[in-house]
């Protein structure tokens, strides 16, 4: 038998499980293309972005890290694809009879 969960953690855990849900959205995807050139260098000029990579299961791939003056237009573009791409596994299956 496992061990019962504090509350706290329970909560947590709900709510990382919601964020991970929430994140796998096929619109979140276009909604992420269109306004990740914010986070540019013409925009973000003497701030910075937070990068922080998390793997599903909530397991911390990176610690966060700030990008100084923002992301490169390289960075962006290749982010972009690679939003493009989950977009497309994420919207692979079609249902049965549908049009494609």
């Amino acid at each position: 038998m496992k061990p019962k969960k504090s509350k706290a953690t329970q909560i947590e855990e709900l709510q990382r499980q919601l964020l991970e849900s929430k994140a796998s959205h096929a619109f979140v995807y276009g909604a992420a293309t269109s306004v990740i050139h914010k986070a540019s260098t013409q925009h973000m000029m003497g701030s910075g972005v937070v990068l922080t990579l998390t793997a599903l299961g909530g397991r911390e791939i990176c610690l966060p890290v700030m990008m100084r003056d923002g992301l490169s237009e390289e960075t962006i573009e290749a982010l972009k694809k690679d939003l493009e791409r989950s977009y497309q596994l994420a919207t692979m299956w079609q249902p049965v009879g549908s049009k494609p």
